[in-house]
């Protein structure tokens, strides 16, 4: 089925910017932090300190203008200061498998959105397999980590940026 936003209305495929506004936790936002030694921040992380947030946008190559569950998908920051924008899941320590953002993008995504309770979730398909891992939040230093939690999903409402 059609993934739709805040106010009822289809997710454009590479269009608009959307706000992920957590179900559960009610405050926090999108950011980006630093791990180890890193020279710029590259993990994805929910800062309940840091809200609305950073801005996502949903891809396919698909030409069609909608974002259906069943899509495998690219899920990018916009607007960047960064070369690096595009989500992607690599091992991290002590997170495991944990979203990250690459200056590499392949043509099909490896997530998917999905209806999950009040709202949605990003599931991970490796190799964009059959079988999804969702992915959920891991609490340390203060921020939630995005990474592989199954069974456990982040829930989030999509809204657009402009519905201010």
């Amino acid at each position: 089925s059609v993934v739709l936003d805040t106010k009822g209305q289809p997710v454009r495929n590479a269009a608009d910017a959307y706000y992920l506004e957590p179900v559960a936790r009610g405050d926090g936002g999108l950011a980006l932090a630093k791990v180890g030694n890193e020279a710029e921040p590259k993990a994805v992380v929910l800062d309940p300190n840091h809200r609305p947030g950073l801005t996502v946008r949903f891809e396919t190559p698909l030409r069609i203008n909608i974002i259906k569950e069943s899509f495998f998908l690219n899920i990018k920051f916009v607007p960047s200061s960064s070369e690096s924008e595009v989500w992607e899941v690599r091992q991290q320590y002590p997170e495991g498998l944990a979203v990250k953002v690459t200056d590499t993008k392949s043509l099909v995504g490896p997530f998917r959105v999905e209806k999950e309770g009040e709202g949605y979730k990003i599931v991970y398909y490796p190799d964009r397999g059959e079988t999804g891992l969702d992915i959920g939040l891991v609490h340390r230093n203060e921020k939630y980590y995005l990474a592989v939690k199954d069974g456990e999903p982040f829930v989030f409402k999509i809204r657009k940026a402009t519905d201010e």
